[in-house]
């Protein structure tokens, strides 16, 4: 018993990383899937949805296309469509899918939609003609979309019969091309590769991923750790000379770091004249070379040394300045 009803131009939807709700892709699927009919969109199954067109132009246009992405929220969903059958089953793919033949060299006055149809049906369904052919304006070769069965033998070539006026008959064979079919795994159940290309027959094909390549890149790595070592110590072993030159560098300035090059020159303070309040400075640039001021400060120092103290210092340098100014007034008057 056969129950039809709206699935003449069914078509299924598969949804492999993600799909939107199911109110959403009602308002997504007509609009870019550019269907210009209405179609009444539901769920089947887990991550597959049923599309019913309702023409035929709008199925072979979603059973043409090997991948629909649809977006949705800044998000790409793609979406596989293969043809709906009775025996559906969510885990096993149909081997109906759509193809594109041409009949290179095909004579003038075949290209009539009803003779490229008729030569179509060796292969499979006939369902629609290219523009250029439907316009014969390519008469060099005709192209047509027939749905076909995957787990088929596709013939090559195609024989006519040509009836000339004195009823006599001549066949011609015509050359088949087929421009685009899909790939089919009778293991796997699965559109998209066939048996060489299958992982689960010819495991060896699967990708490896970095890492997984053997003894070789072990021993490899195993190298370029131990290189990544060896540098590691000697920076380490280079750091730890830098520490200790500075180390002796602080012992001989007395206890302070001291900057070499550029800069200003810098004051190092003794611990040792700093308990007896004396103050011994680098004077790198000779700025007090002056021989009338240098001597007055080496003096200056000298009663600090002495503990004599800056009070006599001051009274001292101070109160002869006094006396030689009330001498120089006097003269004046």
């Amino acid at each position: 018993m056969i129950i039809k009803e709206n699935l003449a131009y069914a078509v299924v939807g598969k949804f492999s990383y993600g799909w939107p709700n199911i109110q959403d892709l009602r308002k997504i699927i007509p609009k870019q899937c550019e269907l210009k009919n209405e179609c009444n969109i539901g769920l089947l199954s887990n991550r597959h949805v049923l599309i019913r067109a309702s023409c035929l132009e709008d199925y072979v246009s979603l059973l043409s296309k090997p991948v629909f992405y649809l977006m949705h929220k800044g998000w790409s969903y793609p979406m596989r469509t293969w043809k709906w059958e009775p025996m559906f089953d969510p885990l096993e793919e149909t081997s109906t899918a759509i193809a594109w033949i041409s009949f290179p060299s095909l004579p003038p006055n075949f290209f009539v939609k009803e003779a490229v149809f008729s030569l179509a049906a060796a292969v499979g369904k006939p369902l629609q003609v290219d523009l250029a052919t439907k316009n014969q304006t390519r008469p060099s070769c005709a192209r047509v979309k027939v749905e076909v069965d995957l787990q088929r033998e596709f013939p090559k070539r195609t024989n006519v019969g040509l009836r000339r006026q004195s009823g006599e008959v001549s066949e011609k064979w015509i050359k088949i091309k087929y421009d685009y079919v899909p790939t089919y795994c009778k293991s796997c159940k699965i559109q998209g590769h066939n048996e060489q290309q299958c992982y689960v027959i010819h495991p060896e094909l699967y990708p490896k991923k970095d890492g997984e390549d053997g003894e070789k890149n072990k021993k490899e790595g195993e190298v370029q750790e131990g290189e990544t070592g060896k540098k590691h110590m000697i920076m380490v072993q280079q750091s730890l000379r830098t520490q200790e030159q500075y180390k002796e560098q602080k012992i001989t300035n007395g206890g302070m770091w001291r900057k070499e090059g550029r800069g200003k020159p810098e004051q190092i303070w003794n611990k040792k004249s700093t308990q007896q309040n004396v103050v011994s400075t680098d004077n790198k640039f000779e700025a007090l070379a002056d021989s009338e001021k240098k001597p007055a400060i080496d003096a200056a120092l000298l009663e600090i040394e002495t503990g004599q103290g800056t009070k006599h210092w001051v009274e001292k340098t101070f109160g002869e300045k006094k006396s030689t100014l009330g001498m120089n007034s006097g003269k004046k008057r």
